[in-house]
């Protein structure tokens, strides 16, 4: 499993805080719905899932161990921490970072 260096910690709660629109300290469905477009999900088009469904999935994503529909901030660092592992460099993590939740910058 992969480490966060300190620049990388930083771009992971930027983007936490982003996609906490209420600022709870919590992403739950609501933040999620805001932050990612399901209506755009093949299942959702194809029929084969709801956008409610594919969206609950999309959060239990990120909601480590106890899939209560919160995901907290040290379970969105470890999903990424995962994701750092394969990624080497800083700036393209940054910028995958920013991409996919469309943070300027």
């Amino acid at each position: 499993r992969g480490e966060l260096n300190t620049r990388r910690e930083q771009m992971v709660l930027l983007a936490f805080d982003v996609i906490d629109k209420d600022k709870s300290g919590i992403l739950d469905l609501d933040d999620i719905t805001e932050a990612y477009d399901a209506s755009k999900h093949p299942d959702v088009i194809a029929g084969k899932k709801t956008k409610g469904a594919v969206l609950r999935e999309f959060l239990d994503t990120f909601d480590g161990g106890e899939k209560d529909g919160k995901v907290y901030p040290n379970e969105f660092k470890r999903y990424y921490a995962n994701i750092s592992a394969s990624v080497d460099d800083d700036d393209y993590f940054e910028l995958m970072i920013r991409n996919a939740w469309h943070i300027p910058g």
